[in-house]
């Protein structure tokens, strides 16, 4: 059964379902989550599950499904409130690692769900921060170079860094993401020590002159 059209109660029990898909695949292993076990889990029937979902498969689906629009939306976010590409390659950067580091079990339940079950991700990540780097290129922001292979190193070792960040002491989870995302953005040619130098908007510039001269508006 889809979620369109869901009631309020409805909505709640298959995301309660899908939270507890989550709990049993990390405690449990893939194997054990049978539809029966992630409902007790949930608190509910098989048979309501199965209403809801139609099965285990469609458990996973919507599990996989969640994570990455969660983290699409959380990427978004940040990355849109920057100005130029270096800056958003960065917010890029630490939205995804960041996402990771907060959100280890379900990252880790679809690790399994996509490595073991078959379930494709619903996206690889890879064309839009191709896309990305061929805006910086075009800019003169980045340094030439295969965009392409840039684009597939940087998605590769994200999805790398997901099965260890999650593990990292909640004390060196900004250490490690500082130094991740430094070390990326240096091997497209960022200049980090320039990075937050961006230059003030005109209307910034123009509210600064009117302070230093005494002017009101």
């Amino acid at each position: 059964m889809k979620d369109t059209g869901l009631t309020r109660t409805g909505r709640a029990r298959r995301e309660d379902l899908v939270a507890a898909a989550i709990r049993v695949i990390v405690r449990d292993g893939l194997a054990m989550a049978s539809v029966e076990r992630i409902a007790v889990e949930a608190g509910t029937s098989k048979g309501t599950a199965l209403y809801h979902f139609g099965g285990k498969e469609a458990i996973f689906e919507a599990l996989v499904t969640e994570l990455y629009a969660k983290g699409r939306a959380a990427m978004t976010e940040r990355v849109d409130l920057e100005a130029n590409v270096p800056q958003r390659l960065r917010a890029y950067l630490e939205a995804n690692l960041r996402f990771i580091a907060e959100h280890g079990d379900h990252v880790l339940a679809v690790q399994r769900i996509v490595n073991v079950a078959g379930i494709s991700a619903p996206e690889d990540g890879v064309t839009e921060l191709r896309m990305l780097l061929e805006e910086g290129q075009r800019q003169g922001a980045l340094p030439r170079f295969d965009v392409d292979v840039a684009a597939r190193t940087i998605r590769l070792t994200i999805d790398a860094v997901s099965f260890h960040l999650p593990a990292v002491a909640s004390a060196q989870v900004d250490h490690v993401i500082d130094e991740m995302v430094a070390l990326t953005l240096r091997s497209v040619g960022v200049d980090l020590a320039a990075l937050d130098n961006r230059p003030q908007e005109a209307g910034a510039r123009h509210d600064d002159h009117r302070q230093h001269t005494g002017q009101s508006g």
